[in-house]
C-alpha cells in the first residue's frame, strides 16, 4: 500500500501492521470500513505471512479479535456488510474468539468462502503459525457452540435475579 491509500483509512494505520508494505488495499480498506460498522477498533492478531501460498501470503487476509464486542455480532455484520469475500470464526481453548477475514479474488463478497475452527492449541506469535488445530468445520457449527455458550451465563444471571426477586417478596 501506498502512503497516500495508508492516509486515506480512518481507524488503520501501517504501524499496528508487522508487514504493512506487503498488504494489500483491498483487505486493509475493507477492514477500515468494518471497523467503522462495529464501532471499535480490533486487535491484529496476524497479517502477511511470508512464504504463505494461501491469502495471507499474497497479503489479502487478516486475522483480528475484538474482546470489547460481542463475536456473533461482529460475525453477523461481516456476513452482511459484503466487504469480505472470506469470513473465517474461531474458537479457541480459552473460550476467546477471532476472525479470519479476507479479500479472494476468486469468490465475490455477494457469496463468500465461509468457515469456522476450534482452535486447541495457542497461536505460536514468534512463528506467526498456529501450533495446531483440529480440522476445518463449518462456521455454522463454530455459531452454534459460540450461542450455547452464550446462553450459560444469561441463565445463571436470570436465575440468580428471579431468586433474589422472590427472597425480597417474602421479607
Amino acid at each position: 500500500m501506498s502512503l497516500l491509500q495508508w492516509k486515506a483509512l480512518l481507524y488503520l494505520d501501517p504501524s499496528q501492521f508487522e508487514y504493512p508494505d506487503e498488504m494489500s488495499p483491498d483487505i486493509v480498506g475493507a477492514l477500515d470500513h468494518f471497523i467503522g460498522l462495529v464501532g471499535s477498533r480490533p486487535i491484529i492478531l496476524s497479517d502477511f505471512r511470508p512464504g504463505d501460498p494461501r491469502q495471507h501470503g499474497l497479503g489479502r487476509a487478516i486475522d483480528v479479535t475484538w474482546p470489547d464486542q460481542e463475536p456473533l455480532r461482529v460475525y453477523e455484520l461481516a456476513l452482511k456488510s459484503r466487504l469480505f469475500s472470506g469470513i473465517g470464526i474461531y474458537l479457541n481453548d480459552k473460550d476467546s474468539v477471532s476472525f479470519h477475514f479476507d479479500s479472494r479474488l476468486d469468490r465475490s463478497p455477494d457469496d463468500p468462502a465461509l468457515w469456522g475452527d476450534f482452535i486447541t492449541y495457542p497461536f505460536d506469535v514468534d512463528t506467526g503459525q498456529n501450533v495446531r488445530r483440529d480440522e476445518y468445520t463449518s462456521a455454522q457449527a463454530v455459531v452454534s457452540v459460540i450461542k450455547k455458550k452464550s446462553t450459560i451465563p444469561i441463565l445463571v444471571v436470570a436465575a440468580l435475579a428471579f431468586g433474589l426477586y422472590l427472597l425480597s417478596r417474602n421479607r
